[in-house]
């Protein structure tokens, strides 16, 4: 089997690369500035009761922009950029969330069942979405949003596979809402099961789909439950590495499976994926100071949001309105499954 890293290709010519530059930038312009609005619009919501991550609002904004106003074709360029290259960029910079320390903490026990966790909802989502008649891909996309880290995860396995617009809007849309659901109800549940601050953590940050959603719904205990909840989404996280290698093999085998299995078997790595692992491990090793890594968590943080915003200016909820009732079944089974697994998982393991 032949390892090949995927990469981007660009022109050296100053000119076509100043062109090229030039073409982006009102697209870039308009998700960058939902990206602010998002971020300047989060703690108002936090302090109006309403818990959303940044992310989560501007591909909201983008979305209800996107129904209102038809995008016009100068923006669509850079819209594609940061939906694909920015968010690539982003997602290696993700590494730098995962500590040793905090992994550490984990133990072996701890790791394996987040590993069984999200293996069992991965493969366990992707089978209920396809026989519910979801496509290849959007169960790919569904599956892959339950099992690590929402819509981060969602537009990570889209980056790989690259499925059809309408196809990730509504992944992205039932990836969303199922976790907002699963934030507001796991404390409760948690507060009348009366569960121990590890198991609570364990259960939150094991089943809530978006890290701030986990990170909420585990502070809502308490600071020893969203401690917690925090180390377990981010173990969940660390998880886009063989994710990314998973969708890759699925990809290369289809290729092979579409040519009369006359490939070579070929497995094309993704650049941003084996950057996610660099990142993570020099990280991990401690060798990034907090006076560099904190600028650049930042700087993670907003150009995942950037690429939200564009996500949702290049959707269409119409789209999402004519898919029926299948996407959103797959959503609520395959929520329900990682819920009760992580559930489960937080009793056992010690």
């Amino acid at each position: 089997m032949v390892l090949h890293v995927m990469t981007a290709t660009a022109t050296l010519d100053p000119a076509v690369s100043g062109f090229r530059a030039n073409s982006r930038l009102p697209g870039m312009l308009l998700a960058a500035l939902l990206a602010v609005l998002a971020n300047a619009a989060t703690p108002l919501l936090a302090a109006a009761g309403v818990v959303a991550s940044p992310m989560v609002v501007a591909l909201l904004l983008g979305l209800v922009l996107a129904q209102f106003v038809a995008m016009p074709a100068r923006v669509q360029p850079g819209l594609e950029w940061a939906c694909r290259p920015l968010l690539r960029f982003a997602i290696i910079l993700l590494g730098l969330r995962i500590g040793l320390p905090q992994v550490a903490a984990v133990g072996a026990g701890g790791l394996l069942a987040v590993s069984a966790l999200v293996t069992v909802t991965l493969g366990g989502g992707y089978w209920i979405s396809r026989r519910l008649g979801l496509s290849r891909d959007q169960s790919w996309l569904l599956a892959s949003g339950h099992a690590i880290c929402g819509a981060a995860a969602v537009a990570a396995a889209d980056s790989v596979l690259k499925a059809k617009g309408r196809d990730v809007t509504q992944a992205l849309t039932m990836v969303t809402l199922f976790g907002t659901v699963a934030m507001l109800a796991l404390p409760v549940l948690g507060s009348w099961l009366q569960l121990s601050a590890d198991d609570y953590g364990f259960w939150v940050g094991g089943a809530i789909h978006e890290v701030a959603q986990a990170v909420a719904a585990g502070f809502a205990l308490g600071p020893e439950c969203g401690e917690s909840a925090s180390v377990i989404k981010l173990v969940r996280v660390a998880h886009l590495l063989p994710l990314g290698l998973c969708l890759t093999a699925v990809v290369a085998r289809r290729n092979r499976a579409g040519s009369g299995g006359n490939g070579r078997g070929r497995i094309v790595v993704p650049w941003f994926v084996l950057g996610f692992a660099a990142v993570a491990a020099i990280d991990a090793a401690g060798f990034v100071p907090a006076s560099i890594a904190q600028p650049l968590r930042t700087l993670c943080a907003f150009a995942m949001t950037v690429a939200m915003a564009a996500l949702g200016l290049k959707s269409s909820l119409r789209d999402v309105a004519k898919a029926g009732w299948r996407p959103l079944a797959a959503a609520f089974l395959t929520t329900s499954l990682i819920t009760t697994t992580a559930f489960v998982l937080a009793i056992l393991t010690p």
